[in-house]
């Protein structure tokens, strides 16, 4: 983002104002409300009082009897009044401005995560967006409290600062003027400093994203088992003391450069005011201001120079926050910009089959070299299709494009509908999510949630349903040792976990990205064969390295460096003598056994 001048911030102030006005009303209109309620209330309870007070001290000075002491008492109870309806506005406005800022996080953050959640994921893995989330992330925790604060003290300054200067104006109407210079060196001061601060937020963005992941890594479940075996614990906290070292250090360095400038603008705001009262006393020395208006005069000079440090202030802390909110408003516009350009290839001939790949080109960004290279393959409905090859020759790209989470560079990859149907899958780096057992099977389709008679046909299918219900709370025991009454799995039954959530979902295609690496071949072979009558009539596509799950596929694909080079049933490609016929004679070499019954 580029550093706008700063008189085209000030020009822009305006619509900052508005757009942080929206998101806090958007956010909590019933808050919203009552918080400019209590503004102006506390506003009129001021202009109460110093014109009571005002009226008392002229009473006084005019040498008023003390035998009609009672005729003050009016005077005195408006004053008590007023006095007692501004703590309570601040006490009010105290509470509402805790719970309107977290309901200003709330919004802030949700729409952060739908964003998150709705480009694809080819974005989402690049470190720029990364960074730019995590950004977003951490300024949705403050901004929203600095916003609703800054609106906040902006009412009350600004309620406040009419209210003195409708009493100022009857002392000496050119006062004000003179206070409102008081202003200032303090608006431009504050414009600065939401600039400075800005940019070195975002100079440590990845220095705090990074910082961030070795917390995790240090305070993790999964991950205090090897830091632990490898003794690596001192080494990782003391990189991230360094890291968090930077970091501090130039946010150190930019709290010195504001400190600086608000002494600076502060002394220059005192200097003013000071002026004015020294013309304030001046004109009642010469008789122009009687004594009783010189003092509310005073009174007046010094509150007008507090609510214009206020107004300085809130609209420093809008400006600045309003420098993270476009920074949100342009992650936000990130999702809805993809949805935008998501226009699809016209397609003159739908495919016959559920899935079908055109000359498909597809390379990671970072990456210097495709990892597809014009890859053309079909999958049809009651077919099985497998893919095999090395580590790294595509396999797993394919899944995803079918999955629909990647899209091509160039070619296509179509569906018999014209649009992506539902898709089961289960990918070999599986979730295990803390959740019941119940939700991590339903997860697959969450619009079936209540579907107990799917949930154990799934379960049974997956051969999870024995050790599921033989659990304390059965389906609904948590499966993590970090909630009460929870329990862990064995990679094997995880992995089985996952299988039960692709096949909860009943889709027509299915896509098993080494879907049995955990198993042994006795239980992997029960997956297969429950998977294969649970998805007779539907589209099949398999990633495997173990020929057991490969053999009686309709079809094979041999992946080398992102081209299919041979394909064919198991028996063609055993005939043909090339890189699978290789491959399988080398497994059934290792394991001693034929791997085809």
């Amino acid at each position: 983002m580029s550093s706008p001048t700063g008189m085209a911030r000030w020009r822009a102030l305006p619509a900052n104002v508005r757009t942080a006005v929206r998101m806090v009303r958007s956010s909590g209109k019933r808050e919203y409300t009552l918080l400019m309620v209590t503004a102006i209330g506390s506003g009129l309870a001021l202009l109460v009082l110093m014109v009571s007070g005002r009226e008392l001290i002229q009473r006084l000075s005019s040498g008023h009897p003390p035998g009609s002491v009672w005729s003050l008492v009016p005077l005195l109870a408006l004053i008590g009044v007023a006095t007692a309806a501004i703590g309570i506005s601040s006490a009010v406005d105290t509470e509402v401005r805790w719970i309107l800022a977290h309901l200003v996080e709330r919004r802030a953050t949700a729409g952060i995560v739908k964003t998150a959640t709705a480009v694809p994921l080819a974005e989402l893995e690049s470190p720029e967006f990364q960074d730019h989330l995590q950004r977003s992330l951490r300024q949705s925790i403050h901004q929203p409290w600095e916003i609703t604060q800054a609106i906040s003290q902006l009412a009350v300054a600004l309620a406040g600062g009419v209210a003195i200067s409708v009493v100022l104006a009857t002392v000496q109407p050119l006062l004000i003027p003179a206070v409102l210079l008081v202003g200032v060196p303090l608006a431009l001061v504050a414009t600065r400093n939401g600039r400075a601060l800005y940019d070195a937020v975002r100079a440590v963005t990845t220095l705090n994203r990074e910082r961030q992941y070795l917390q995790g890594v240090l305070t993790g479940r999964d991950e205090a088992k090897e830091i632990r075996a490898f003794d690596a614990a001192d080494h990782l906290r003391a990189r991230y003391d360094d890291r968090y070292g930077q970091e501090l250090a130039a946010l150190r360095d930019v709290s010195r450069l504001r400190a600086r400038r608000s002494l600076a603008a502060g002394v220059g705001a005192t200097i003013i005011m000071v002026g004015v009262l020294a013309a304030l006393i001046v004109l009642t020395i010469r008789g122009r201001v009687t004594l009783a208006d010189a003092a509310v005069g005073a009174v007046a000079v010094q509150q007008l120079s507090m609510r214009l440090r206020g107004v300085n202030t809130a609209v420093g802390s809008i400006q600045e926050a309003s420098l993270f909110l476009e920074d949100y408003g342009d992650f936000l516009a990130r999702g809805e910009r993809q949805e935008a350009e998501r226009i699809e290839d016209a397609i003159a001939d739908q495919p016959s089959c559920a899935v079908e790949m055109r000359d498909a080109w597809f390379t990671y960004p970072g990456a210097e070299s495709p990892s597809l290279r014009g890859v053309d393959l079909a999958v049809e409905r009651g077919h099985v299709v497998a893919l095999v090859g090395a580590n790294g020759s595509g396999k797993t790209t394919i899944a995803k494009l079918v999955c629909g989470l990647y899209e091509p560079q160039r070619g296509q990859v179509a569906w018999e509908a014209g649009a992506k149907p539902r898709i089961g899958v289960i990918f070999q780096d599986f979730m295990r999510y803390e959740f019941t057992a119940r939700d991590n099977i339903t997860l697959g389709d969450t619009k079936r949630v209540t579907d107990d008679d799917h949930l154990a046909a799934s379960a049974k299918a997956a051969g999870v349903d024995d050790f599921l219900t033989a659990l304390p709370r059965a389906y609904d025991t948590w499966l993590s040792p970090s909630f009460e009454g929870g329990t862990d799995l064995s990679v094997g039954q995880w992995q089985r976990m996952a299988m039960a959530r692709a096949l909860f979902r009943e889709a027509p295609v299915l896509v098993l990205d080494e879907p049995t690496a955990a198993l042994d071949p006795a239980a992997e072979r029960d997956m297969i064969a429950a998977t294969k009558r649970m998805f007779a009539d539907k589209a099949v596509l398999v990633i495997s390295h173990r020929f057991a799950n490969v053999v009686d596929a309709d079809r094979i694909h041999v992946l080398d460096e992102g081209r299919v080079i041979e394909s064919g049933s198991h028996e063609e490609l055993i005939a043909l003598g090339g890189r699978y016929a290789e491959m399988y004679r080398l497994q059934v070499s290792l394991f001693g056994i034929d791997t085809h019954d």
